[in-house]
């Protein structure tokens, strides 16, 4: 906890250490979501469960045409050259305390960091979509093309 002094500085009075990863698996919901997804994908994925600090559930993942054509009627998608076509991408829901899901930027930003670092334990190239300019998809994580090419 940050405290002000009467000089304007700031000192620390309690230290707060940062939040202990969950150590989870994924559940039914998430595996069978990962059905037709690229190998390397599940793989950050499931590393990604054990070091996230937030639990949470893989919502989509392999998608028909059909399905993203659905999607961007409704507004939810930008493109019909999705990566979800091609199994190269998840959208993933973190969950709060309480264990429901809960599509919340600041619980994002702490399952971000756990997929980035999945990513790069197991040399696979991530792209994260709440990092894109203009159209931010904060569950949504792909392969990279350039490494993968679809």
């Amino acid at each position: 906890i940050l405290k002000a002094a009467d000089d304007g500085r700031l000192t620390v009075t309690e230290a707060v250490a940062p939040p202990e990863p969950t150590g989870a698996t994924l559940n039914s919901r998430s595996e069978t979501n990962l059905r037709g997804v690229h190998a390397d994908l599940v793989n950050v994925v499931r590393r990604a469960a054990e070091l996230s600090p937030v639990a949470f559930t893989v919502i989509e993942g392999l998608r028909t045409v059909e399905r993203q054509r659905q999607l961007v009627g409704q507004g939810a998608s930008k493109t019909m050259n999705s990566r979800h076509i091609t199994g190269h991408a998840v959208d993933l829901v973190p969950h709060r305390a309480d264990g429901k899901i809960a599509f919340d930027w600041p619980l994002y930003h702490k399952l971000a960091p756990a997929m980035k670092q999945a990513a790069a334990d197991l040399g696979v190239s991530l792209v994260w979509g709440g990092d894109w300019r203009g159209f931010p998809d904060g569950p949504h994580f792909e392969l990279d093309r350039k490494k993968y090419p679809g």
